[in-house]
């Protein structure tokens, strides 16, 4: 770059995702007041993706849970209002608990996230708006035929 130019602000984030599936509903999370995204959270320096999804769903469910098949790889990015450019690679992994059914409310560990069981269809989805979008398609036909993809907003030049 010259001498004038600046370089974006970039920040990564790497995450791992759960698909917890029971009576043909999913769930889902909703940050109070904003969007919906399926529950898990950031991995942290020195620990593996299925770890920090357990980590995670103890934190903000308090449940123990079991990892299982991975589902697959989530590639986003996106220019926020502030011109910071995110970027996200998120794991996608089938998880199971004994302390979780669709039966059940599930109740939040922690004050700003709600948890939602909804049915598991492609309407329901977009309805609910879980992000990231581009899975909104796929996430039915993922958790049904069990295979593992690769999702990217990026486009290959």
């Amino acid at each position: 770059m010259g001498g004038g130019a600046s370089r974006m602000e970039v920040h990564f984030r790497h995450i791992a995702r759960a698909v917890i599936v029971h009576e043909n509903k999913i769930l889902i999370a909703r940050l109070k007041g904003a969007h919906a995204f399926l529950p898990g959270g950031g991995v942290e320096p020195g620990e593996g993706a299925q770890q920090a999804l357990q980590r995670e769903l103890y934190e903000e469910l308090g449940v123990v849970c079991a990892v299982h098949r991975f589902m697959g790889v989530l590639e986003t990015h996106r220019i926020d209002e502030k011109g910071v450019l995110q970027h996200e690679i998120s794991h996608l992994f089938e998880v199971s608990s004994e302390q979780l059914t669709s039966f059940a409310h599930p109740r939040s560990q922690e004050d700003h996230l709600d948890f939602h069981w909804i049915d598991l269809n492609t309407d329901q989805i977009k309805r609910h708006d879980v992000l990231p979008r581009m899975m909104q398609e796929h996430l039915v036909r993922l958790v049904a035929e069990r295979d593992c993809v690769w999702m990217s907003t990026f486009t290959p030049t």
